[in-house]
């Protein structure tokens, strides 16, 4: 998986029809949000995407979160 610039974060989602909306509401806010396949790479501050992906399209669609330093934040090491 490529890196990407320390301020950003990739959430990946179970469909790209899903990463497709995420990425339109991160940008809504006025946030960059770039979509390939079922992944999202966003600056959006995390304490604002979780929020905003629940109340539009729901969390039960993420897979996972890596954030810039390529920690996994799903649960698997």
């Amino acid at each position: 998986m490529q890196r990407f610039p320390r301020e950003t974060m990739r959430i990946s989602f179970t469909t790209a029809s899903a990463a497709r909306a995420a990425a339109s509401i991160l940008e809504q806010y006025g946030f960059s949000a770039s979509q390939t396949g079922r992944d999202v790479v966003t600056n959006c501050p995390t304490l604002l995407a979780a929020p905003a992906i629940e109340r539009s399209i729901g969390l039960e669609l993420v897979e996972g979160i890596e954030f810039s330093n390529g920690a996994p934040r799903n649960g698997t090491p």
